[in-house]
């Protein structure tokens, strides 16, 4: 049989022939690759050269006792993690203290049963496997951790680059169309005045997108925690933020209670919480008094978080898409905005394990949900 049909490799360290010849004709008709050591000092170094998935170990040896073979298999640390199943006729509490003192996992009495034999050779080498299979997982993991630690510091160096290098210039180009306007206003040609004030206005506009854009990179790309979140602050500061706007335009803010505690990051859901709202606030009616309605009631072991507006909805074949990037139903001159919004909420709601959907139609408003883990059952 060819060593690629093996599927583990068993040492077998015992110096009495027969007790050899049992167990390895038993593994072998199991298709293990099979190694034997007759003493001590001959098992350290197999088991070294060899790397076997497992270790059969005779107690009483010639040369060394097993419980020295094994402290030294453990203290090495090409073999330490090799599980090691002693074969002995002592049979007291002591020695079978002893023997998982020194690293052993199990132990067969003598004389062998070749069922034994064979069941606790099968299980300690599907646990190794499993052992492996986790080890592989974690050392993934690490390098995933590694490689997304790397990626936030490159993002974090373009967003400062971005933020400083980029948004100076075009302030700078703001700040002195706006001058020219301001100081050279009865000098300028009509066409001339409204040039200027066109570069005015892209400048603000390509200031909002590349902040939207910022955040965008930003939410979620660190650790994202997972704690019991109050909404009230969140809410008021929330509050505080539009309250102007809602004076302006004669709107109303409701906040149905009691509010259910969702189990997040609080830092995304105040992101969630401000945009929805701006959301509902950029896309009001023309017609009527905009409401806003914000409510987190218990749902099973979730929390249902929603924001609903009675502004001009969204028509069912793009409820999907403006959750996407720089998805705009409307044109600047209609309702200003970068596309950008909902896509962060949507993002953020994914960094936390949540779910969103949007419940809409034209004219009706809109009711954006959001379901996140409870912090506790309810």
């Amino acid at each position: 049989m060819s060593s690629e049909n093996y599927s583990a490799t068993v040492l077998i360290v015992d110096d009495t022939p027969a007790n050899l010849a049992v167990i390895v004709e038993t593994l072998e008709g199991q298709c293990f690759r099979v190694v034997v050591a007759e003493r001590g000092e001959e098992a350290l170094q197999r088991a070294d050269y060899v790397q076997p998935d497992l270790i059969l170990l005779d107690v009483m040896m010639p040369d060394l006792n097993g419980f020295e073979i094994c402290r030294r298999l453990k203290g090495q640390p090409g073999t330490r993690d090799i599980p090691v199943i002693f074969m002995t006729s002592l049979t007291s509490i002591a020695d079978k203290v002893t023997g998982f003192a020194a690293g052993g996992v199990d132990y067969v009495t003598k004389p062998l049963h070749v069922e034994e034999v064979r069941s606790r050779v099968n299980t300690h080498l599907s646990l190794r496997a499993m052992q492996r299979e986790l080890e592989k997982k974690n050392a993934q993991l690490q390098r995933n951790q590694q490689t997304l630690t790397a990626i936030n510091e490159e993002l974090e160096a373009f967003s400062y680059s971005v933020s400083h290098d980029l948004r100076a210039p075009l302030r700078a180009i703001n700040s002195f169309a706006q001058i020219a306007v301001d100081t050279e206003r009865e000098n300028l040609t009509p066409k001339g005045l409204e040039c200027l004030n066109k570069v005015i206005f892209a400048s603000q506009r390509m200031d909002v997108l590349i902040q939207d854009l910022l955040n965008y990179a930003r939410t979620g790309s660190g650790a994202v925690r997972a704690t019991p979140v109050p909404l009230a602050p969140l809410i008021s500061q929330v509050e505080c933020t539009f309250s102007k706007q809602f004076d302006a335009i004669g709107g109303r803010f409701e906040v149905t209670q009691p509010l259910a505690t969702p189990l997040g990051d609080p830092i995304l859901i105040q992101q969630i919480l401000t945009n929805l709202v701006d959301n509902a606030l950029k896309y009001r009616s023309r017609e009527g008094v905009p409401e806003v309605r914000l409510s987190a009631a218990p749902s099973g072991r979730q929390v249902l978080l929603q924001v609903a507006d009675n502004g001009i909805g969204i028509a069912p074949e793009y409820r999907e898409k403006i959750f996407q990037m720089f998805q705009r139903l409307h044109t600047d001159r209609e309702y200003p905005g970068t596309g950008i919004g909902l896509a962060i909420v949507a993002k953020a709601v994914r960094a936390m394990g949540g779910a969103m959907s949007v419940d809409s139609s034209p004219g009706r408003g809109s009711t954006f949900s959001i379901r996140l883990p409870a912090a506790s059952k309810v």
